[in-house]
């Protein structure tokens, strides 16, 4: 096991690990839908892969979004709004450490937060809240080669906010959240309850806690079974 692994790290390559997932060649122009973008790091990353890449940002924290514009690229497409199974305005928490801000609040009694939970800074805005199932409509997107959500245990929602998109969705990494941190969290059962047409691809990273042994968080990739690459 060990040593199969050490073999696996040796010869892993992020670059052609995507051009595999994604199947195309480094010059297409895939569309990626990068669901809590945060400050474009994600867009910097696929951008390197897929020069002529269509990414299209969801951020609801504004100065985030802000550090995504200040990319300027022309395929750079950038919404200040968060992604989630309903149509309307949400109240959205911005914490003091930014990329932990989400729908969701914080759980005071978290156990596996390493103490922030205690003295975190926070505040609250309104913000535009849409399902993806409505973007998708709003933009005419007729394909989505990956789907890469990130959106602080409220993946389940955004998930269910594209359920009738689906068939246009080639490949979904999520981060999926298993701690304690916020006042709800997700399990993979549920997120494969909703995803009855992906099949488990790879688990691509692992957050493990120092503090309680276990896993925080995994980022997960699903594959449509409907697309025959």
């Amino acid at each position: 096991f060990d040593k199969r692994n050490k073999v696996f790290y040796d010869s892993f390559n992020k670059d052609e690990f995507f051009k595999n997932l994604l199947n195309l060649d480094h010059d297409s122009s895939p569309v990626i839908f990068d669901v809590g973008a945060h400050k474009g790091e994600s867009a910097i990353f696929f951008r390197e892969i897929f020069q002529d890449a269509q990414i299209f940002c969801f951020e609801p924290n504004p100065n985030a979004a802000k550090h995504i514009e200040d990319i300027k690229h022309r395929k750079n497409k950038i919404f200040n709004i968060a992604l989630s199974d309903y149509n309307g305005i949400g109240n959205f928490n911005i914490q003091d450490i930014s990329h932990l801000s989400s729908l969701n609040k914080v759980n005071k009694d978290s156990k596996s937060s390493l103490g922030y939970t205690e003295n975190e800074k926070h505040k609250v805005i309104n913000i535009d809240v849409k399902t993806g199932d409505e973007i998708i409509r709003e933009l005419e997107i007729d394909k989505i080669d990956l789907l890469k959500i990130d959106v602080q245990s409220n993946e389940l929602a955004t998930l269910k906010g594209f359920i009738n998109s689906f068939k246009i969705i080639k490949n979904i990494i999520i981060e999926v959240s298993f701690y304690d941190f916020y006042e709800k969290k997700s399990s993979i059962g549920e997120i494969e309850n909703v995803l009855e047409e992906f099949l488990l691809y790879d688990i691509f990273e692992i957050s493990k806690n120092p503090k309680t042994l276990g896993t925080d968080w995994a980022t997960i990739i699903y594959k449509n079974k409907n697309f025959n690459d």
